[in-house]
């Protein structure tokens, strides 16, 4: 199954979207900052197509999700301010708990901000992993912090590490509790050695501190998700048939497409 994710910094980029669902075969398309008209949005996505995609139900607003699936297939968990949690019961395979997510973003929120809200996001995450019985979660979306800010990595928020081998042992006791393990590759889609651009999304400012490239929009998988992780699949989009979505100089292109680049990644959920 393969997944599409945008932060279209409300751009209307519904003919993009559509050609990336068709060159990536996207079965599931999660937007952040989506102003487009869903009817709009679906007519451009469906045309010529035999599995029509259809809108999922959400109460948040910063986030919209959309599937070529059976309406019972993704079944609404909970809609916590900045998350949309999901069960994804495919038509044939193991389900999974789908985690959109959109947090807040630097211009309103300190850094300590960040981490204590992703410190309460992660027993939420706990909490219906625990409901449904399972840990095959994947978190995907903005995190508006990088993958080595403490809301990410930390134990007590969403303990998100670099290697697999780390993830592998399920979790770590830290102050006396286990704390659990996710599995973050976008470590991997950083800086200039890496596959692709340097991150997802850049800003330039006068800040003492400035990375320039930054790495807000990420994939958190639990261990029990890592064996079926397609790790060729994994891609940070920068061309969409002939269409670049970065400028000349190599950054996103605000004025045609987005200020951060869409993130595809497929998960194998047959049986095993």
């Amino acid at each position: 199954m393969t997944f599409l994710f945008w932060n279209l910094n409300q751009k209307p980029l519904q003919e993009t979207i559509a050609a990336i669902a068709v060159e990536h075969d996207i079965d599931v398309i999660i937007l952040a900052e989506c102003k487009i008209q869903v009817a709009d949005l679906l007519v451009t996505l469906n045309a010529k197509r035999v599995r029509k995609y259809s809108l999922t139900f959400s109460a948040l607003d910063r986030l919209l999700i959309l599937a070529r699936l059976p309406r019972t297939a993704i079944q609404p968990l909970a809609d916590t301010g900045f998350l949309s949690i999901r069960r994804l019961v495919p038509p044939v395979g193991v389900e999974i708990l789908l985690v959109a997510a959109h947090l807040s973003s630097k211009l309103y929120q300190e850094s300590e901000d960040q981490s204590l809200t992703a410190t309460r996001f992660a027993r939420k995450i706990e909490e219906q992993e625990s409901h449904v019985g399972h840990r095959r979660t994947v978190i995907v979306g903005d995190l508006n912090m990088n993958p080595f800010e403490a809301g990410v990595s930390a134990a007590e928020a969403l303990h998100a590490v670099m290697d697999k081998r780390t993830a592998l042992k399920i979790s770590r006791v830290v102050g006396g509790e286990a704390r659990f393990f996710f599995y973050n590759p976008m470590w991997g889609r950083m800086g200039d050695c890496s596959e692709g651009p340097p991150g997802t999304y850049y800003r330039q400012s006068n800040r003492q501190v400035n990375y320039f490239w930054n790495t807000y929009d990420q994939i958190l998988l639990r261990p029990e998700l890592i064996n079926r992780f397609r790790d060729e699949a994994f891609k940070v989009v920068t061309v969409v048939g002939a269409k670049s979505l970065l400028t000349n100089e190599g950054i996103p292109d605000t004025v045609s497409a987005s200020d951060h680049l869409p993130i595809v990644f497929a998960l194998d959920l047959s049986e095993i």
